[in-house]
């Protein structure tokens, strides 16, 4: 094969991907902390070396992708992470181990799960560096997907099959009282029990279906007496005598930020528990660094659940 020169850099390919990613040559210039004229001086000689237009100028409304640039943006994203393996490879050879994590969490399960998971992991790995984003089911498969994303915390909901998952937690619903409800003192409650008390609804995509599901077996579904997209603020309104509510995922503290207190009952009833797990793309092979995060993340999260227990 002809030895022939490359008419590109690894450096217009971060450029090229940092650009697509906030559609903004002045934007982009600040996340890279580069002046304006480089980056946009950069890009042009990239087009110039591909042969084809990457974006298209708006004068008044900043940059959109051509096809030619929204085909070429997952390849350049693989082929970073791979100049981004061969030198975590160099140094690891020195003992070391180097690199960045684009992390993908469900926002109600980032709060509990994420911090303590990141500072373990790096108490072990100091090399390491974290890009996280927390979003809701169809923004962490869209990160999967375009490549934006190396591995993702979530649940076993709506995956396609270019999706690989791999199941680390079953965690059943229990409900959350008031600590003066008048069900407080049973060692479980029943749905049914629920069903005609004030239900402060967790406002989500799919864990309001998944909750308001589990009252098929009863008969009628609970009609939202209050709603939020926060799970602190539903549990400070049950803490502070609202309603009860609805969760899956181990709680350390029954204390709200407010100082109140609530209480954690498990079910009578046989209710659907959902899969907590590790979600990432089958068309892109893991680098080293996150298949290590992937395995630590395995452990951790096992753990965490027996100490919860």
């Amino acid at each position: 094969m002809d030895n022939q020169p490359l008419r590109y850099s690894l450096r217009q390919l971060r450029y090229f991907v940092v650009t697509a990613e906030v559609l903004s040559f002045t934007a982009a210039a600040r996340r890279l902390h580069i002046s304006q004229p480089s980056i946009s001086t950069a890009l042009a000689d990239l087009e110039v070396s591909f042969g084809v237009q990457l974006f298209i100028r708006h004068h008044a409304s900043g940059l959109s992708l051509t096809q030619a640039g929204r085909d070429l943006l997952g390849q350049a994203r693989n082929l970073l992470k791979t100049a981004e393996e061969l030198q975590m490879a160099a140094k690891e050879m020195d003992g070391g181990m180097t690199g960045s994590i684009a992390l993908g969490c469900l926002a109600s399960l980032a709060p509990p799960l994420m911090p303590g998971l990141i500072s373990r992991f790096t108490e072990e790995h100091a090399g390491i560096s974290f890009r996280t984003v927390e979003a809701h089911q169809d923004g962490l498969l869209r990160g999967l997907h375009d490549g934006s994303l190396d591995i993702v915390l979530t649940y076993s909901l709506d995956l396609s099959e270019d999706i690989a998952f791999t199941p680390l937690l079953s965690l059943p619903p229990y409900a959350i009282l008031p600590r003066t409800h008048r069900l407080a003192r049973a060692r479980k409650v029943s749905l049914a029990d629920l069903l005609p008390e004030p239900y402060v609804m967790l406002d989500l995509p799919h864990s309001r279906e998944y909750f308001a599901a589990l009252f098929d077996a009863v008969g009628n579904r609970p009609v939202p007496a209050f709603r939020s997209s926060q799970p602190e603020v539903v549990r400070g309104m049950v803490a502070n005598g609202l309603g009860y509510s609805l969760l899956n995922f181990p709680l350390k503290s029954n204390r709200t930020v407010d100082g109140e207190e609530f209480v954690i009952k498990r079910f009578k009833d046989n209710v659907n528990a959902t899969m907590l797990g590790i979600a990432q793309s089958r068309t892109m092979k893991p680098r080293r660094v996150v298949e290590r995060f992937a395995s630590f993340c395995e452990n951790y999260i096992r753990r965490l659940h027996l100490s919860s227990q």
